[in-house]
């Protein structure tokens, strides 16, 4: 037995690293607000079958982002039932057929597809992102397949028609998960490259085939922009005017329907980078110092740390930005720590460092469900709704209600706006349950508080139950 595990370490790390997420994700609730809120959109696609125009309440349309993840979820939820693991699972499934991919597109073995696997693992930002529902998961899978297919391309292969559709494959998919931002993360890199390398920048432009490659991407895409449109009239100007020019580049813009990315100081991206990254993208750092003569030498380097850097130099100038958007530098890292890996013995210290991560949730899961069992400290709404002991109540929010409670009540929970809504609830008499965030419930009048019973509270809510 200690023979096995210590020939297949590597492979065991791996599918233990995979084990944990997936536990983790299955037991972790939707935290608010945007896990919760792109959860409850697949739901709410998933119950009413509209998969054209993704919703962000009944009949509310979500403008904000194409629905490539929100697909993903629902047909999750069809094979697994509405649940947490199956809103993650997709993001868990992404990211491990991506491993996959870049190791069977670059050729290499198991034992260092295993390597690859485990650098990316130990990621932070790679690994977080493996059980969260977001956007991002499926925009990394467009710009992955547009970086990797345009370089197995240029390398003059046999079968080098294939890999340059898989890069318009990619420009397709990153145009159905986040839209056009596919491209501004990917060409300026890949043309910067082909400029510094003779012949590279005519060679691609003679043979990126087009006519077929734009046929594939846009028509596949844009059939979808344009039943979006039809579908919801004014959503064209919002998504691409809005989200892709204004929410960037105008400090303070009205117009965002669904609130800005967290504000940030200019360059706080490199912050992100730094820390969502350690400790490989130190280890990067540390390599190319001491063999800074062949990155421009090789091409291959180059070319990877030309795609690791766009993006954060890209976002240095942006206020309107969170950690996630560090994440298309991570599969870039994780190539080039393999291309600087000399052996496990050498580099032993930084796999240690590495399993800080993995480690830290092993400790924080065995010690929340053994020695903290209260978990009203998360932000969700999902434990304080455990504890509604009649389930055929009626549910309401006081002016507001989360994406959370709007998902673990299956979009049953409805918003009272005003006193005068409340108090005609009370008077009719029938028993309920009203749901208020902590910063709301100083404005319900005490005459109608006197008349509610606590039930409990959590981080950010109080449960009050109503009956005569």
């Amino acid at each position: 037995m200690g023979t096995f595990i210590k020939k297949n370490a590597l492979m065991l790390s791996v599918f233990a690293l995979v084990l944990l997420r997936a536990i983790v994700d299955a037991w972790l609730p939707l935290l608010d607000k945007t896990e919760a809120r792109y959860a409850e959109i697949a739901r709410i696609m998933y119950e009413t079958g509209n998969w054209v125009t993704p919703q962000i309440d009944y009949g509310v349309p979500f403008w904000a982002k194409p629905p490539m993840s929100t697909w993903i979820s629902a047909l999750s939820f069809q094979v697994f039932g509405v649940n947490e693991f199956a809103a993650r699972f997709p993001s868990l499934l992404i990211h491990i057929l991506l491993i996959v991919f870049v190791a069977k597109a670059l050729k290499y073995t198991k034992q260092q597809g295993f390597l690859l696997a485990l650098v990316l693992l130990t990621i932070p930002e790679y690994y977080i992102h493996s059980g969260v529902v977001s956007t991002d998961s499926s925009l990394l899978v467009g710009i992955t397949f547009i970086m990797i297919g345009f370089w197995k391309s240029i390398q003059a292969e046999n079968n080098t028609i294939i890999w340059k559709l898989v890069s318009w494959l990619g420009v397709a998919i990153g145009l159905l998960s986040k839209g056009p931002i596919v491209l501004v993360l990917t060409v300026p890199p890949l043309f910067i490259w082909a400029c510094f390398y003779k012949g590279k920048l005519v060679e691609f432009f003679k043979k990126a085939l087009w006519v077929p490659g734009l046929l594939l991407a846009f028509v596949i895409s844009f059939s979808w922009y344009y039943l979006a449109e039809i579908s919801t009239p004014g959503f064209i100007d919002y998504f691409f005017v809005g989200e892709h020019y204004k929410r960037f580049f105008e400090s303070g813009w009205k117009g965002d329907k669904y609130g800005f990315a967290k504000q940030q100081p200019k360059g706080m991206i490199w912050i992100f980078l730094i820390l969502f990254s350690m400790p490989w993208i130190q280890f990067v750092i540390t390599k190319v110092i001491q063999k800074k003569k062949e990155v421009f030498k090789n091409e291959w380097v180059t070319f990877l740390w030309l795609w690791m850097l766009w993006t954060p130099f890209f976002f240095t100038v942006s206020k309107s930005l969170i950690h996630t958007y560090t994440l298309p530098c991570t599969i870039p890292l994780g190539l080039l720590v393999f291309h600087y890996f000399e052996s496990f013995k050498k580099h032993k210290s930084w796999f240690v460092t590495a399993a800080v991560v993995p480690i830290a949730l092993v400790i924080g899961f065995i010690g929340m469900n053994t020695l903290y069992t209260d978990r009203n400290w998360q932000n969700t709404d999902k434990h304080l709704l455990n504890n509604i002991e009649d389930k055929s109540l009626s549910i309401y929010a006081w002016e507001f209600k989360s994406y959370s409670s709007q998902f673990y009540t299956n979009g049953a929970i409805k918003i009272v706006k005003d006193k005068d809504a409340l108090e005609l609830l009370i008077k009719k008499g029938t028993p309920f349950y009203l749901l208020s965030r902590n910063s709301h419930y100083k404005s319900i009048p005490v005459v109608l508080k006197e008349k509610l019973n606590y039930v409990g509270k959590n981080k950010k809510s109080q449960l009050f139950e109503f009956h005569k």
